[in-house]
């Protein structure tokens, strides 16, 4: 699951909004991207979330070092990798620089991070209370996530408004809890295979209304919409009881293995293709050639550039030095590749 979000993630962070005279068929072709698109950044917090749950740490100082380690001492060093770009590109340092860099925004995907952090150390606190396991959580943060995003729905998402919409953890919490109580309430999930063809059913339904209210009126902003919401919600039990189906026979192991090799350099990916790749290489190689007045296929290039450029770059990284890949890259050593991580 993590391997293919993040190849989806890759793509969000390609679009652009489609000039004056874009066939209204490739503008509904990207609009149908996104809406599985933005199901990724809820697959990884369901993971985490499940993962914390399954964990157990022993004390906070455990479960602090281990996060820094794994997680936030790469989130650092990719930061001030991205502030030297943006420092190169517009001139030095200036104050707007730094308001980004405090807000985690300095690349535009960072602010993820903390948000999984608020609502990492939320759950640890939860584990270790005696009502820990109760459904009566998730229950709680669905309708909490769907209050709050009913109302960034109804609202203008712009400027600092939007800074604060997207590090909100209520617009998240019900993804990573919803990970948290199936990891703490079963053993495996093999109760998703049940629930395959009625959550197919109900991405169908609510897919076509994403799309009836978007072309009659207009498509919601990025995560904040209801569609997007129950879209994902019921997408992580499809790609659940999906992909255990495929794990089953020799063809559906054989065409998820790539992105079972995937899933540990995903943190990696995340953190590295933008600005370095997606933005500077691929602008430079793709933006002026030949699919420069075609908007589908220049976004198209613009990511299979970017995307394999950060893979090789991560997977050359690894081959020279793995403690660097590893300590401050984000690739997940081969023996840990089962352990909780963020990525996006």
């Amino acid at each position: 699951m993590r391997g293919i979000a993040i190849i989806f993630v890759v793509y969000l962070h390609v679009y652009f909004s489609a000039w004056d005279g874009v066939p209204g068929r490739e503008v509904l072709v990207l609009h149908a991207i996104h809406l599985f698109a933005h199901g990724a950044v809820p697959v990884f917090l369901f993971v985490s979330g499940l993962l914390l749950a399954r964990s157990r740490p022993t004390s906070m100082v455990d479960f602090a070092t281990r996060k820094l380690r794994r997680i936030y001492i790469p989130l650092v060093f990719w930061m001030f990798v991205a502030l030297a770009y943006s420092m190169a590109t517009e001139g030095g340092l200036s104050m707007t620089l730094v308001r980004s860099m405090l807000a985690f925004g300095i690349s535009g995907q960072y602010y993820y991070l903390v948000v999984l952090l608020v609502l990492m150390v939320a759950f640890f606190l939860v584990a270790k209370a005696p009502w820990g396991g109760s459904a009566r959580i998730p229950v709680a943060a669905f309708m909490v996530n769907l209050a709050t995003i009913v109302y960034y729905q109804h609202s203008t998402v712009a400027g600092n408004f939007a800074v604060v919409a997207y590090r909100n953890p209520f617009v998240w919490v019900f993804f990573f809890s919803f990970g948290f109580y199936a990891g703490r309430r079963w053993r495996d999930l093999a109760w998703t295979e049940t629930l395959l063809l009625p959550a197919a059913a109900a991405m169908v339904a609510i897919g076509a209304y994403y799309f009836w209210s978007g072309q009659t009126g207009e498509y919601p902003v990025s995560y904040f919409g209801v569609q997007v919401f129950l879209f994902s919600t019921c997408a992580i039990v499809f790609y659940t009881a999906l992909i255990r189906r495929l794990a089953r026979s020799r063809i559906g192991r054989w065409l998820i293995e790539p992105f079972r090799r995937l899933s540990r350099y995903s943190f990696a990916i995340y953190l590295a293709h933008k600005p370095l790749f997606v933005v500077w290489l691929a602008g430079e190689l793709v933006s002026n050639g030949r699919y420069s007045h075609d908007y589908l296929q220049l976004m198209t290039a613009l990511f299979v550039v970017g995307f394999t450029t950060t893979l090789v770059f991560v997977l050359a990284i690894e081959k020279i030095s793995p403690w660097f890949a590893a300590t401050l890259v984000g690739i997940e050593p081969p023996a840990e590749a089962a352990t909780p991580v963020a990525s996006q």
